[in-house]
């Protein structure tokens, strides 16, 4: 079986792992901690997917970021059991590494705090790269950090997609001339139907059969 795909680029959080009370219980707690305004969550889960000073900058952009950034990065460090993989990632990763597809992570969290969620969530020795926060000059939605995965991979971008849950995995696919794949399940949730990605899945298991068109098995 011929693959549609010879490389899968995966966001971490929202799109392989469940991050979300371990990304936002640090924000709240950085906030908090600051004695600064906490909104709501739906509001704090909009903002994910830049770097997480930028992230902090919409809600309060004249306090101290880098303090807000430690503070958050502080409460994450002793709270990484808190990063589950979602439902059928685990096979979805194993069944594209039978057909030799390759895979890697890319994500604008910091790589100790990024390595250290795949490995918890068991994910790690299924990735053949993951770039983090500090391996790319600039981070998503510019194209860098996938342009680097695809080089480490030895892969063409034409040959590869990207999947995330934020409308900057969506752009940063686009501008690396990548096909993209918005995972609805994320973050950003239904709200990501409006990003011009070329699929959409409400599954990571949907991966496999856009990757694979004539798969017929059912990870569900």
């Amino acid at each position: 079986m011929t693959p549609r795909f010879q490389a899968v680029l995966f966001d971490v959080d929202g799109t392989l792992v469940d991050s979300r009370e371990f990304v936002l219980g640090a924000m709240e707690h950085a906030l908090r901690t600051h004695q600064l305004p906490v909104p709501a969550r739906v509001a704090l889960a909009a903002t994910i997917g830049p770097p997480l000073e930028e992230c902090y900058r919409k809600f309060v952009p004249d306090a101290d970021l880098r303090a807000l950034c430690e503070a958050h990065r502080a409460w994450q460090r002793e709270r990484l059991k808190l990063v589950v993989p979602f439902p059928h990632t685990l096979a979805t990763l194993e069944t594209l590494r039978s057909f030799h597809v390759r895979l890697a992570a890319v994500t604008s969290r910091s790589r100790v705090s990024s390595l250290g969620s795949l490995d918890g969530a068991g994910l790690s020795g299924l990735l053949e790269v993951t770039i983090s926060a500090e391996d790319a000059p600039r981070t998503k939605p510019d194209p860098d950090p996938l342009l680097l995965a695809l080089e480490r991979l030895g892969v063409n971008a034409a040959e590869a997609v990207m999947i995330g849950d934020t409308l900057a995995d969506i752009q940063a696919g686009k501008a690396a001339g990548m096909k993209t794949i918005a995972a609805l399940y994320g973050f950003a949730g239904p709200s990501l139907q409006s990003a011009p990605a070329d699929y959409f899945i409400r599954d990571i298991a949907e991966v496999v059969p856009l990757v694979m068109p004539r798969w017929r098995d059912e990870l569900l």
